[in-house]
């Protein structure tokens, strides 16, 4: 029997080597890894900046909830919200699209969009529905920056949309608000979009945005005005209504017109400045820039002189009242009103200096120009200032003050009205006088006796004629004497009539009575009249006020 050992089989030599190449297994997790970094980058990529937006109130903001949109496309959600360091803003921080990141400038503006009335219309109805959300405009510049003011309100137009701003400045607001429209030949072209007060300038400035391609009718000589409510105007010829539109009359507007007059200048440039004037019949008028500011002292009351009042001559508007004042000297007690007024001396000569327009004013004053108050209209009580040249005025200059120089005045034909009923009140009762003292006096009744003896002696005399004709041959005579006798029976009727008149207690003499009685009667009206006039001269106008 054999051993074990003898039947062992050798075994084989084995190589060893080493491995160079990894393992195919490892492919897997180092595609796993390479498909992360490729999402991280996507993501990385993909992601837009992230800003904080600082608003009044988080009333509808939601955080990681509220979107942030661009012409109604999501670009961007609130991902955070916080309180400011003073505890008065609310701060969102918002995480917007690539996409939008881009175009994402400086002057970038964002304000939260929700359902609102006004007088402009109604918007953001479709957050009932959707949410609130935060609209934006990126802006037309790239410095982005990572902080922002929200706005208050929405603006009407949307910023991308081809059109031109312009600038409006006003002494006040009146009836616009933001979605006012702008007209032109009664066409809306644009809205008022935006206003805001100037405290340097004491002036309200609008922005409007007029579309493409109505803003190549703003000229630089295109003139704008406050298009809201009607106009109605009453002239000689006939009446006139203007109104813009419905909407205008409603909410208020803007128009604006180059007038003719002026002509056409060239397009205007964007954002350019225009004054807005208050009505369609200012636009019409001539501007002028040379001003001379006079103050001009009244005697007697100013009621009825307002601040706008015009300065008028010969009816045509040379300026305004400026301001209206009450001053009193301490040392005399003397009090006195100060009427400053404005007046335009390109009237006269459009293309006259101030220095010359000065020289003028003080030769048409030497020569009897005056300002004189007087009144506009008797219903109203309303008054103005006239320049007029008077006749033979007394001597007066323009007085150089500290401040303003003095125009002399004159008083109105309604403060002359007391003189003038004084004097005719005078001459009236000197008349008055004379009568009372001839009937008084016994002169009337001795003439009238003297006519009485004249007239008997002329009927003595005809008695006479008459006898001394009765022994004329009436064959000789037959035509003279008829002729005569009829004469005389005709003069013998005269002087009886006029017995009657002359007798005592005739009807004459009681006329004659009754007459100086109706006379003196006028007197103590007229004397009674001016006494009112001179104590209340505006009693002809307002009728007599109680004492």
């Amino acid at each position: 029997m054999s051993t074990s050992t003898d039947q062992l089989i050798p075994l084989a030599e084995v190589n060893v080597r080493e491995q160079r190449w990894p393992s195919p297994v490892w492919l897997i997790p180092l595609t796993a890894l390479l498909v992360g970094f490729w999402l991280l980058f996507q993501i990385w990529y993909a992601k837009g900046p992230e800003i904080v937006v600082q608003f009044t109130s988080a009333e509808g903001i939601i955080s990681g909830k509220t979107e942030v949109r661009f012409k109604a496309v999501t670009v961007g959600k609130v991902k955070e919200l916080k309180l400011s360091d003073d505890l008065k803003y609310i701060e969102a921080a918002i995480e917007l699209n690539k996409e939008i990141g881009q175009h994402l400038g400086s002057d970038a503006r964002f304000w939260v969009v929700k359902p609102n009335i006004n007088r402009s219309g109604v918007s953001g109805l479709t957050t009932l529905f959707s949410g609130t959300y935060i609209g934006m405009d990126p802006g037309s510049n790239t410095d982005d920056l990572s902080f922002y003011q929200g706005e208050e309100r929405p603006p009407v137009i949307a910023p991308s949309e081809s059109g031109r701003r312009f600038f409006l400045l006003s002494d006040s607001l009146g009836s616009m608000d933001i979605g006012a429209p702008v007209f032109y030949k009664q066409l809306q072209v644009g809205e008022v979009i935006d206003y805001k007060l100037l405290p340097e300038q004491d002036q309200v400035r609008l922005e409007v945005f007029i579309r493409d391609p109505y803003y190549d009718f703003v000229r630089t000589t295109t003139r704008f005005w406050n298009a809201s409510g009607a106009e109605f105007k009453m002239s000689a010829a006939g009446a006139e209504f203007r109104m813009e539109s419905l909407t205008s009359l409603l909410v208020g507007g803007v128009a604006f017109e180059t007038p003719k007059a002026i002509g056409a200048g060239e397009i205007s440039a964007a954002d350019a400045e225009f004054v807005l004037y208050k009505n369609f019949a200012a636009i019409q008028e001539k501007q002028f820039t040379q001003k001379l500011y006079y103050v001009m002292y009244f005697n007697g009351s100013v009621r009825g002189l307002a601040v706008g009042a015009p300065v008028e001559f010969q009816g045509i508007p040379l300026g305004k009242v400026e301001n209206i004042d009450l001053k009193m000297d301490m040392k005399s007690q003397e009090i006195r009103i100060p009427v400053l007024v404005s007046i335009q001396p390109q009237r006269f000569d459009e293309n006259i200096s101030k220095d010359a327009a000065q020289a003028m004013m003080s030769k048409l004053v030497s020569k009897g120009l005056r300002a004189r108050m007087e009144t506009a209209s008797l219903l109203t009580g309303q008054k103005l200032v006239t320049l007029s040249m008077e006749k033979d005025p007394p001597p007066a200059e323009i007085i150089a003050t500290q401040f303003y120089s003095e125009f002399p005045t004159i008083g109105s034909a309604l403060d002359d009205l007391p003189l003038l009923a004084t004097e005719i009140m005078g001459s009236l009762q000197e008349t008055l006088d004379g009568v009372k003292k001839l009937v008084n006096s016994g002169k009337l009744d001795k003439a009238v006796d003297s006519l009485n003896g004249v007239l008997s002696e002329a009927e003595q005399a005809v008695r006479a004629a008459k006898k001394v004709l009765e022994t004329v041959d009436k064959q000789t005579l037959p035509t003279v004497t008829q002729e005569m006798s009829k004469t005389l029976q005709k003069l013998q009727g005269s002087l009886s009539h006029i017995d009657r008149l002359t007798a005592q207690n005739s009807p004459t003499q009681y006329q004659l009575q009754e007459m100086l009685e109706e006379v003196t009667a006028a007197s103590r009206s007229v004397r009674t009249l001016a006494e009112t006039l001179q104590r209340q001269p505006s009693a002809l106008i307002r009728g007599k006020q109680g004492e």
